[in-house]
């Protein structure tokens, strides 16, 4: 009788074993991956008489901003790449409010993915004349024949900016930064990723994590807080100011150079016709 009770029970914790895996089981839901397979192309204009200002949010994809002289409106022309389950799942608007335009272009990247994600390309003409303030997930961000001041917040991907007439102002986490003939003060905040600078026309100051800096011919004063990689300065007018974490220095042709810190690696410094200061 005892064992039979024994045997009973035996099967009874495995029947509830076996409820209990069937029902967790039943819950499981895997998710197969998606295909960005489904391709729009649509545009937007927007008079801008009126406007001064361009303030764009972006999402994933590639983003191009080309100033014309000829210009009179904002145009976009959008690639636009979705999936088949959800063709629609994104945001394409263009709108103004007072002296301002606003461009909104995101797409919903939640979920698995087979090859890219969903994207949209953007191609921006604009009149040369306007301010913008660009706020860019991921992708490369490509903008040149501006002549108003560029504020760009970006997330990650390539960034160049070329034929800029006025200030520019950059926080970047993560990829490649190229400036070339910038008339105007250049500010960047980088976390990551190379820096190469030519003809800067204005001053130039630099927080950067890693990554390595070129930058020659800048008319102003260079101050340049490096966390790691090689750092070359070149053909500076004013005063270089460097605190330099790890790698290289090499510094060519300035008006005068002070570094406060030149952490580990090699130093090279060659036609300092001002003073010349290393306080460590």
């Amino acid at each position: 009788m005892f064992i039979g009770k024994n045997i009973m029970r035996s099967f009874t914790q495995a029947s509830l074993t076996l409820a209990t895996i069937s029902l967790l089981s039943g819950c499981i839901v895997i998710a197969s991956p998606s295909h960005a397979n489904v391709h729009q192309q649509k545009e937007l204009t927007l008079s801008a008489s009126s406007l001064k200002k361009l303030d764009i949010e972006a999402g994933a994809g590639e983003l191009t901003i080309q100033g014309s002289d000829l210009a009179t409106e904002i145009t976009v022309t959008a690639d636009i790449y979705t999936s088949s389950e959800s063709k629609s799942s994104y945001e394409f608007e263009l709108s103004d409010s007072g002296s301002s335009a606003f461009l909104i272009a995101k797409t919903n990247n939640s979920g698995s993915w087979i090859g890219k994600s969903p994207h949209i390309d953007l191609v921006v003409t604009v009149p040369s004349r306007m301010m913008l303030e660009v706020k860019d997930g991921s992708g490369p961000l490509d903008i040149s024949n501006i002549d108003g001041a560029v504020s760009i917040t970006d997330g990650s991907g390539g960034l160049s900016l070329n034929d800029i007439n006025n200030n520019v102002d950059i926080v970047d986490g993560s990829g490649a930064i190229e400036l070339t003939d910038i008339i105007g003060n250049v500010d960047i905040e980088d976390g990551s990723g190379k820096i190469i600078l030519n003809d800067i026309d204005g001053s130039l100051t630099i927080s950067d994590g890693s990554g390595s800096i070129y930058a020659r011919g800048i008319s102003g004063n260079a101050d340049i807080n490096d966390g790691s990689g090689d750092l070359t300065v070149k053909q500076v007018t004013g005063i270089i100011t460097l605190d330099d974490g790890s790698g290289d220095i090499e510094v060519e042709e300035a008006g005068g150079l002070k570094i406060i810190n030149s952490g580990s690696g090699g130093l090279k410094v060659s036609n300092v016709k001002g003073g010349f200061e290393i306080d460590s």
